[in-house]
């Protein structure tokens, strides 16, 4: 193909990729709806609300007299803030109408604020398809396949409700961008870029804070390797870590006398402490009660010789029940030890038990990590297996598309050792490490995974043009496949 004909494709393929994104974004918007917030979506909103009416960070109910707090990570509600500030210049009165329970006006308006992240996701997927795949033409035309399938299986299912997830998976592939380039270019500046956006991640989802403490000497020693310029690579990205997450750690000491990013992380052991009680058959049984419904109706059902009738209180699969009509009853009666899910043994009836409150709820949970430290092991397969499925979806082509793309992501680094191609460790090394945390110490619920969703297909797409290019190695030698990665 001639080179002038070539550089005309490949502007109305970047044409192309513009008028897709601004086609999904109006997709988007149209899937946006008055419903009714989660109980999470509803304190990051009064904790923005509170924030731009009364220069106060605070998730309890609207008021001039609320008190400071920390309860939810405040990256996205400081951001959803300074939107309502911004629209309330232009408007006047717009913050004197917010109460609660908020108007479906007001719902549909906040919301609005997820077409940004999601413009501004869809931009990192194409700059990152720029960044791992040549010539640029493939890469527009790769980009494409990867926005519509992130805005069909993550975002419009995100844009409608006001959790951390949609903004987390932004940042995590625009971290995959800086990290690209620091990789490629070798620079401190850069470095200290990606210690900025990984601290933004931090703040968006405060796990990011302990999986730094080991992906940051990772990331310096991808880069810099067994060189002098280790320290100064681990120096640059450590830095712009720290500028970033420090005030709100100063913020937090000063008001609360704990440097740390936000509340309930006590919850969350302690929640999965429970889990790690599993016996044998729950083992086994949590591969069933995490899978996909059709996984579980035509495959696992009949080899294990379950149904969805064992969800039941009767049920053997009670215990991964997380609502059960039962247990509601126990708990009212204050019948804790009758309470069958582990989700409400951690959540309410241990600490309604043994009152606990606080920093004792994770004192507890650590106590019983420690007494079983071989259970919590072996519980992070089930539990991993739960956050496998990060997709949600529930049919067969849908779910073989979810085992390959987070089976690609998870063997990235694996890929990126054998090939020495750094370009497969800097976008996944991130949402892999935030996989293996959420096995790990969490029980793992499955919003938890959807940020890893764009990461994954990176490194689907990645996967299968290294595949066609090998293959085409083999049909050709000595040519060069049409598209390859970089």
């Amino acid at each position: 193909m001639a080179s002038t004909q070539l550089r005309r494709l490949t502007t109305v393929a970047a044409a192309a990729v513009v008028l897709l994104i601004l086609w999904m974004l109006i997709q988007d918007f149209h899937a946006i709806s008055a419903s009714s917030l989660g109980g999470d979506a509803s304190q990051n909103v009064r904790s923005s609300v509170n924030l731009a009416k009364y220069g106060i960070y605070s998730n309890q109910a609207i008021s001039p007299d609320v008190t400071p707090g920390f309860r939810r990570e405040p990256l996205p509600n400081f951001l959803l803030a300074f939107y309502l500030r911004l629209v309330d210049l232009w408007s006047p009165g717009l913050l004197d109408q917010t109460g609660q329970p908020f108007t479906d006006a007001f719902l549909v308006f906040i919301k609005q604020i997820n077409l940004v992240w999601a413009a501004a996701l869809f931009g990192g997927l194409w700059l990152t398809s720029q960044l791992v795949f040549t010539p640029l033409l493939a890469a527009h035309g790769l980009a494409v396949i990867q926005i519509v399938a992130v805005n069909r299986f993550f975002v419009l299912k995100a844009v409608n409700g006001m959790s951390t997830e949609l903004i987390a998976g932004m940042v995590l592939v625009w971290l995959g961008v800086v990290l690209l380039m620091a990789s490629r270019w070798r620079s401190w500046q850069w470095l200290l870029v990606s210690g900025v956006a990984f601290g933004l991640l931090a703040l968006t989802k405060a796990t990011g804070a302990y999986v730094a403490l080991l992906v940051l000497p990772l990331i310096a020693f991808a880069i810099a390797g067994f060189s002098k310029r280790y320290w100064i690579s681990f120096l640059a990205i450590s830095f712009g870590f720290l500028i970033t997450v420090t005030p709100w750690l100063v913020r937090n000491q000063l008001y609360f006398s704990k440097p740390v990013i936000a509340q309930g992380g006590g919850d969350v052991l302690l929640i999965r402490s429970t889990f790690n009680q599993m016996n044998r058959q729950q083992f086994g049984d949590a591969f069933y009660a995490y899978a996909p419904r059709d996984l579980r109706r035509d495959f696992l059902g009949p080899w294990m010789g379950l149904s969805e009738d064992d969800f039941s209180c009767e049920g053997r699969l009670s215990v991964y029940t997380r609502n059960l009509e039962c247990d509601r009853q126990a708990l009212e009666d204050k019948r804790y030890d009758d309470v069958q899910s582990f989700y409400q043994r951690g959540k309410r009836a241990i600490p309604r038990a043994l009152a606990l409150r606080g920093d004792k709820k994770k004192d507890f949970a650590m106590q019983e990590f420690r007494r079983h430290p071989l259970k919590v092991l072996v519980t992070t397969f089930p539990i991993g297996w739960r956050g496998f499925w990060g997709f949600r979806e529930r049919v067969w082509n849908y779910i073989v598309l979810n085992a390959a793309a987070y089976s690609a992501l998870l063997l990235a680094p694996l890929l990126a050792w054998i090939e020495r191609k750094p370009s497969w460790l800097m976008v996944s090394i991130v949402p892999v490490s935030f996989f293996m945390f959420y096995s790990f110490l969490s029980h793992f619920l499955p919003r938890y995974s959807t940020p890893f969703i764009p990461a994954s297909l990176v490194c689907l797409s990645m996967l299968v043009v290294d595949g066609f290019a090998r293959l085409d190695g083999r049909i050709r030698p000595g040519r060069l496949a049409f598209i390859r990665l970089v």
